[in-house]
């Protein structure tokens, strides 16, 4: 009887066990929000992230424009099919644009970077490039935008096509570039042995002055390619370089 009595504590532990630690589901609600559709539901596991599923509805004269927790948009904000995790029922609302509007992206250079670039315009609901960064940072190379100073926000690639639906400040991303290159120097058919000059990656400096020479030929410039259809280098040109550089002396005859 005992033995009996041990086995069935021992079953209904494991069964309390079990329930206690499955995990919950909940609702997430979709409303229109004055867009044309029904409610729809997607369910979620507890502790689970996931994409929100992408938006079913669509409003005449109007472009779609994200998620809120609060009809008129000052609860929280969600992305079309963002991965997020929820741990209670929620009622999302469409937020609609009407089209035709217009928005402004404002470009920041963030952190030491130099120079100007003016503002955007972008009509609500039509993809467009952003325009090319020309912001420069000594030491460092441009890796993306981002809507967050400290890049922990949404990214866009440099012209990266996007489409709108409110103004945008977006930030330039840096990333430091710490590690030597060298550019070596081949004679091509001139005097002397190749040489090399030492460039931090990013920084501008000069090229060294030609030491080659040739019998009976002038120097002219400095190429990438031996036979001079690469890129173009004038001698003490100050540039930049983000790897190794090989450059091939370029002659004329006498």
């Amino acid at each position: 009887m005992k033995k009996r009595h041990y086995f069935f504590t021992l079953f209904f532990a494991s069964i309390l066990l079990f329930t206690g630690c499955k995990k919950e589901d909940f609702v997430v609600t979709f409303h229109p929000n004055g867009g044309r559709g029904i409610a729809v539901s997607q369910p979620f596991t507890q502790k689970t992230a996931q994409p929100l599923m992408a938006n079913p509805f669509t409003h005449r004269g109007y472009i779609f424009a994200g998620w809120n927790t609060a009809p008129d948009g000052v609860g929280v904000s969600y992305k079309d099919q963002e991965n997020v995790m929820i741990s209670a029922n929620m009622v999302l609302y469409a937020q609609w644009v009407p089209t035709g509007d217009e928005f402004t992206i404002t470009f920041h250079a963030n952190g030491g970077g130099t120079g100007n670039m003016e503002q955007q315009i972008f009509e609500a609901g039509i993809p467009q490039p952003l325009i090319p960064n020309t912001f420069i940072y000594d030491g460092y190379r441009f890796s993306c935008w981002c809507t967050t100073p400290n890049g922990d926000g949404q990214k866009f690639e440099n012209q990266q096509n996007i489409t709108v639906s409110s103004n945008m400040m977006l930030y330039a991303q840096w990333v430091p570039i710490s590690n030597t290159y060298f550019v070596h120097f081949h004679p091509n058919g001139g005097m002397e042995a190749i040489y090399s000059q030492s460039f931090i990656g990013g920084i501008l400096q000069p090229l060294d002055t030609c030491t080659f020479t040739r019998h009976e030929h002038i120097f002219v410039n400095w190429n990438t390619a031996e036979d001079g259809t690469g890129s173009s280098y004038y001698d003490n040109e100050s540039i930049k370089i983000y790897s190794n550089m090989l450059l091939y002396a370029q002659w004329e005859e006498e």
